[in-house]
């Protein structure tokens, strides 16, 4: 038998149309989360496009909660000096698959825009260095975007904006579109599984507040690259902890009538319901750590993959964590967790915890929308954060608890 080359048609030329797309994402599981709006747009852009990722290892785990991805493969674009074995083989395994379109959020020079370029898919577009590292990196590619710094990260939620400008452009008779916000899907199998974990450490659906952010060496600490100061020592976190257990909980009652129709915002006191605090830990190993300082009798639980944490998430009342993956998961369920209390309908918030209101406005912007609560620190150092303040945060009133 012979082999018989594919062949797009001319009117699929004209129309720009894209059947088979690859995406291939720099960073870790924070950079690839937030890549979740551009694909939304591809599949919105394009409709029936089958997309594909290529990420990190870490990275490729995201995809377990983005239903609009075919297939995640696993290869590093950061490795300066990956193996010539790996090498080769991915730019086949690309090469075999006949992408229409190949976009990727890697700093390209010469050599990234190669690597491109070999893959031999018709259209390719890529971030390039804000400086003479992109010499020559746009001959071979159809678009460009030069990144303002070194470290695409580093400009949080909307890292992606010029990708997104591009996208979305209006094309002959095809109007704008509009990026989507962040959104997760999570499968039935997965949220039994976590369910069940949860349950084993004595923590109830809709019974406890996920914290997240413990300082570890750890890779699975789910941490943005571009922003370093992002984690929190657990003598810091418990006194965060005991400051809440002496505290109201923290729930925001939305009041609804429909005559007149106005949406009304205001703290209720819940007093003691329950609620116990989940310390969620990267590694097996840190669970020494937080029991020496806690005590044995403190719920914890091991948590590595992100499609693991965002079940946890959507199922707490309320998350309080650094600038982590935990973060941007809390915010991206758009589907509310209410319950009610005398007839009224209540929904708690998120709290995070920033070095600095630079970096809380970066990368949560629009924070009051998404009901989370900033809480930055005042000498640009997230270790020096003002207890009080996250206190405040959630609604003080004495006399209840938030933590049973």
């Amino acid at each position: 038998m012979g082999f018989n080359v594919e062949h797009d048609s001319l009117a699929s030329k004209v129309r720009g149309d894209v059947r088979l797309c690859c995406c291939i994402i720099s960073g870790g599981v924070y950079e690839n989360l937030l890549f979740f709006p551009v694909i939304q747009l591809i599949k919105d852009r394009y409709p029936g496009v089958q997309i594909d990722v290529v990420a990190s290892p870490r990275g490729k785990q995201v995809y377990e909660v983005n239903k609009n991805v075919r297939w995640a493969n696993v290869y590093d674009p950061d490795e300066d000096f990956p193996e010539p074995a790996e090498y080769v083989n991915m730019i086949g395994l690309l090469k075999n698959r006949y992408y229409d379109f190949i976009l990727s959020t890697k700093l390209a020079g010469l050599g990234h825009e190669t690597f491109l370029f070999m893959t031999s898919t018709q259209d390719k577009v890529s971030y390039v260095y804000p400086n003479v590292n992109a010499a020559g990196a746009g001959l071979l590619l159809i678009e460009t975007f030069t990144s303002p710094t070194m470290n695409l990260s580093e400009r949080g939620y909307h890292m992606f904006d010029e990708m997104e400008e591009w996208l979305g452009r209006p094309f002959r008779s095809v109007p704008r579109h509009l990026v989507s916000p962040l959104r997760v899907s999570i499968s039935k199998k997965l949220r039994a599984y976590v369910e069940e974990k949860y349950s084993n450490v004595g923590v109830r659906k809709g019974g406890f507040v996920v914290i997240h952010g413990i300082e570890t060496d750890y890779v699975a600490s789910m941490r943005s690259k571009g922003d370093s100061d992002s984690l929190l020592p657990i003598q810091v976190w418990v006194e965060i902890v005991k400051g809440l257990g002496m505290q109201n909980s923290f729930v925001e009652i939305q009041v609804y009538r429909v005559k007149p129709c106005y949406l009304q915002y205001i703290l209720l006191a819940c007093g003691n319901r329950g609620v116990k605090p989940l310390f969620v830990i990267p590694h097996k190993k840190v669970r020494e750590d937080v029991e020496e300082v806690v005590g044995n009798d403190t719920h914890i639980l091991f948590i590595t993959t992100p499609g693991q944490l965002a079940t946890l998430v959507d199922d707490a009342i309320g998350v309080i964590a650094t600038n982590t993956a935990a973060l941007q998961l809390a915010n991206a369920h758009n589907k509310p967790r209410p319950f009610f209390l005398n007839s009224l309908r209540c929904f708690f918030f998120s709290i995070a915890l920033f070095s600095s209101e630079e970096k809380a406005n970066t990368f949560v912007p629009n924070a009051r929308e998404k009901r989370c609560s900033i809480i930055a620190s005042s000498t640009g150092k997230l270790i020096d954060i003002d207890v009080e303040s996250v206190k405040n945060a959630v609604g003080i009133f004495e006399g209840s608890k938030v933590f049973a």
